[in-house]
């Protein structure tokens, strides 16, 4: 016998307000949609696909505390989430919700993915992702772009320096802060503070910065910055 797909899960709309917790990063946001094995997520900020999370919200008068993972994610839309060892309570909680309710009523029209004008929805990836380092750090943000394999420019916009980084395919390619190249990347990866706006481009940018993976990329330019301060200090 096949197993039951778990997409067939009944789904309503139900909007409560969530807290999420995860990656070192607490998120307070709202579900839109839920079912009896995952929701879905609204949040202009987004953790990567595969992030372990802790969730608390509430059905009625129950408080519902489980952890669950990201499944997917639609930048600047939200995630959508699968339950992880949800507890008897809690699981029957949501069954006499879903079961129980009448049919969810849409979201306001204010709320709603509009049809572009060819009749597709707006449901893909947009143009832009904006953000503020106060809420989530360099490091989330490039793991963003490269989760999504996505191609553009990451401008960033700090009161100690301002530059850009280039991605094709999510990988990261080249930098520009008055310095260009490594240089350049190894000045804006110390931000903490300030603003960032991610443009995507359909077309690829000139390789001037090459690496096996953004993640050693990064490691090794931190391991260089830190040899670089500690030999201030001496």
């Amino acid at each position: 016998m096949k197993k039951k797909d778990r997409r067939t899960s009944k789904r309503i709309s139900y909007v409560c307000e969530v807290e999420c917790e995860g990656a070192g990063l607490s998120l307070a946001t709202r579900i839109n949609d839920l079912s009896t094995s995952g929701a879905f997520i609204d949040s202009l900020t987004c953790y990567a696909p595969g992030t372990y999370l802790r969730l608390r919200f509430r059905i009625n008068d129950t408080l519902i505390e489980a952890g669950a993972e990201v499944r997917f994610t639609m930048p600047q839309m939200g995630m959508g989430v699968r339950f992880l060892g949800l507890e008897s309570a809690h699981l029957s909680a949501l069954e006499n919700l879903i079961e129980g309710a009448p049919p969810g009523q849409p979201p306001a029209a204010a709320e709603q993915p509009k049809a572009s004008a060819g009749g597709h929805d707006s449901w893909k990836t947009p143009d832009t992702l904006l953000g503020n380092f106060a809420i989530v750090s360099m490091f989330d943000v490039i793991q963003l772009i490269e989760n999504n394999r996505l191609s553009g420019m990451l401008m960033v916009f700090s009161p100690l320096v301002s530059g850009e980084i280039y991605f094709n395919d999510g990988r990261i390619v080249g930098a520009h802060s008055g310095k260009t190249g490594i240089d350049a990347l190894k000045r804006l990866l110390n931000v903490s503070e300030g603003s960032f706006e991610f443009k995507r481009s359909d077309a690829h940018y000139p390789s001037t910065i090459q690496a096996s993976s953004n993640m050693s990329l990064m490691l090794e330019l931190l391991r260089v910055i830190d040899e670089e301060a500690h030999g201030m200090r001496i």
